[in-house]
């Protein structure tokens, strides 16, 4: 079916409740849209990721913990309309910067739940839209240990981005969990790297992998018309090492910063090109992207491709979004994992 912009979410099976429905609470109030605007969305069971860093003084500022407090708050109030019992209502608390911790207690939450790869016809939504890419990706890593089900993603844009840098700093650079790809020892490693608003992250990934190629992707069209041109502009001092080592193949595309499926097929393109390489993917752009992402590693295992990420040292959580702008889904065909 492809990406699709929708105005209210609805059940995945006509008259019947979805099995599950995930979500995380953010200091952005766009986590709180797709329940506000679903009178008429059921589920059996909610999920809630909570952070730990998210009520923490010394991690993040008053005015975002008050924010944090309100979302919370608002998320909790409107998933008990969308729940036929309160009790299946689970606020899940573990840490943002350990995606492993989340995906480990997410899998425990679904075999409490009865959700096993023995399952047949679940029917799964994850509001994707304030998760951290690298936790999206090992989610997407839980949900191939269920057995058949519809996964359906989620995605509300903000109202506006502040026009500048979303991070600070580069806290640690690291291989995404169950993204360690298996590559092959005296093969040269090509690097896609997905550029946003965080050209300094982007920067340090190019700087810790040493690529003999790199290709920077930069989202178009932006969620504004003005977003191109401003990821351009901070992830200028890349582009410009990127020019200086043309000769070697390295180059600057665009890519849709909203399309699952092509964000996918750029990929399988561009690794038919360059298949004497091991593949390095950085995640750094929009959520969407990132479900493309995912799309490639599990339509492709036989690349070995690898997904490598940067955390910021600090979040700018006052001049970070602000408001709530277009809402879209796009189902995702997850195979089972295979038992060995």
């Amino acid at each position: 079916m492809g990406i699709v912009e929708t105005e209210e979410l609805k059940t995945l099976r006509e008259d019947k409740p979805d099995d599950l429905f995930i979500t995380c609470v953010s200091f952005e109030e766009r986590c709180t849209k797709s329940l506000l605007l679903s009178e008429n969305y059921k589920a059996k069971n909610i999920i809630v990721f909570d952070y730990h860093e998210l009520k923490d003084k010394e991690a993040i500022s008053k005015e975002a913990i008050s924010r944090v407090k309100t979302n919370r708050k608002t998320i909790l109030e409107e998933t008990r309309a969308h729940v036929e019992n309160e009790k299946n209502i689970f606020l899940m608390e573990c840490s943002r910067s350990a995606p492993r911790d989340g995906h480990y207690k997410f899998l425990e939450m679904c075999r409490m739940l009865g959700f096993s790869a023995s399952s047949r016809g679940l029917a799964i939504t994850i509001d994707i839209s304030v998760f951290p890419k690298s936790y999206l990706l090992v989610l997407f890593k839980a949900f191939e240990c269920l057995g058949e089900k519809q996964i359906r993603a989620i995605y509300t844009e903000p109202a506006f981005y502040y026009p500048e840098r979303l991070t600070l700093g580069v806290n640690s650079i690291g291989y995404v969990p169950f993204y360690n790809g298996n590559p092959t020892p005296l093969k040269p490693y090509l690097l896609f790297v997905f550029c946003g608003f965080e050209g300094e992250r982007a920067y340090a990934v190019w700087e810790y992998v040493e690529p003999e190629k790199t290709i920077a992707f930069i989202g178009n069209p932006g969620y504004q018309p003005q977003y191109p041109e401003v990821a351009r502009r901070l992830n200028q001092f890349l582009i410009d090492t990127l020019e200086r080592e043309e000769s070697k193949g390295s180059k600057v595309m665009e890519v849709s910063t909203r399309d699952p499926d092509e964000v996918c097929n750029r990929l399988e393109s561009l690794w038919r090109e360059n298949q004497n390489h091991n593949i390095l993917i950085s995640p750094l752009g929009t959520k969407l992207q990132a479900v493309g992402i995912y799309l490639f590693t599990l339509k492709n295992p036989f690349t070995h491709a690898q997904v490598i990420y940067a955390t910021p040292q600090h979040y700018f959580e006052n001049y970070y979004s602000r408001g709530s702008g277009e809402m879209f889904q796009y189902e995702l065909e997850i195979r089972r994992k295979l038992e060995k």
